[in-house]
């Protein structure tokens, strides 16, 4: 059995020739061509490889987990704005149906997201910005960007701390 690399030779549950670093190479490739395309308004800023496929005492894995962050290419928010809704328009003119305005608003995202994942069913992706505490609590390693310094509020020192904490405010049912 190979071990080199990501995941080396390690297939995928009982699938005949599915190998997780070939599906995680497709990613990567996918990751470059977004952020130098310009046809795609987002850019990948963090890649961040986590689970099963860093611990090399697993045989067999079921996917591989892959965390990552979308940004605007676009610095100025409005002309983001103009560009994400002239893509809108344009893939309503193609025929793409919105469910929401909510979906019309960030297809940019959705676009780069679904290129990104490529219709593989070895990549189990998620959205870094959200699921951060997740990620970073287990083994991990970051491809594309740099780990935040994330502000750690030291806990109150005394009982009375605490208890002002939770005082409620005067008028408030709760």
């Amino acid at each position: 059995m190979e071990t080199a690399g990501f995941g080396g030779g390690r297939r995928v549950g009982g699938r005949k020739g599915t190998k997780p670093s070939q599906g995680f190479a497709h990613f990567l490739e996918r990751v470059a061509q977004v952020n130098r395309d310009p046809y795609y308004l987002a850019k990948v800023v963090r890649v961040v490889l986590f689970g099963s496929m860093l611990k090399p005492e697993v045989d067999r894995l079921s996917d591989v987990d892959v965390a990552f962050e979308l940004a605007r290419k676009e610095a100025d928010p409005r002309r983001a704005l103009v560009q994400s809704r002239q893509r809108a328009e344009e893939l309503e003119d193609q025929g793409r149906r919105f469910r929401s305005i909510l979906e019309r608003e960030f297809c940019w995202q959705v676009e780069a997201y679904d290129f990104l994942k490529g219709r593989s069913r070895v990549l189990a992706l998620a959205d870094y910005s959200t699921e951060w505490p997740f990620v970073l609590a287990v083994p991990h390693r970051f491809l594309i960007g740099e780990p935040e310094q994330i502000a750690v509020e030291p806990a109150p020192s005394t009982a009375q701390e605490m208890a002002r904490k939770r005082r409620r405010r005067p008028g408030c049912p709760f």
